[in-house]
């Protein structure tokens, strides 16, 4: 391939790539993508009792197995190979920005209501410095295993 070529190709790629991280986090942040782009992946490691890397890292990888079925088999059958590599290029994105966020003093847990999901539906993300101010909703809620650890500054 020549370099011209690759460059359009390039160019082609990171508009499709940028199209798809914003059209995508709409649908995946149920509404909470203003508050929090990352909620998706902490929701789902509170649910699951685990960090909210290894969320992505699950998500992430999904992608990739597609990519090596395609190199094994040259042909995928759910979706193209160009939407796995932008899937897989987006999550290398997201996971740089939760690797971001978790560093930051601005860490955020998952809430989950210690009741039933009622018309509230999903948990909510909430700032812990707020919750911490805020001891009677602190005390009415159940914080989730695994959303409250913290990565350590390299």
């Amino acid at each position: 391939m020549k370099n011209t070529d690759f460059e359009k190709l390039v160019r082609q790629f990171r508009l499709r790539q940028d199209e798809l991280i914003i059209s995508k986090g709409h649908d995946y942040t149920v509404g909470n993508g203003d508050e929090d782009r990352l909620w998706n992946f902490k929701t789902v490691a509170g649910l699951l009792g685990i960090d909210p890397m290894q969320a992505l890292g699950v998500y992430w990888l999904k992608h990739v197995l597609a990519i090596c079925t395609y190199i094994k088999t040259g042909a995928l059958k759910s979706e193209d190979i160009d939407g796995r590599f932008l899937d897989e290029s987006n999550y290398n994105l997201l996971g740089r920005a939760l690797i971001d966020d978790l560093l930051s003093d601005n860490i955020q847990e998952v809430y989950h209501p210690t009741e039933p999901l009622g018309k509230e539906g999903m948990p909510s993300v909430r700032r812990r410095k707020d919750a911490a101010r805020d001891k009677t909703a602190r005390s009415k809620r159940k914080v989730l295993q695994g959303t409250n650890r913290k990565l350590r500054k390299p």
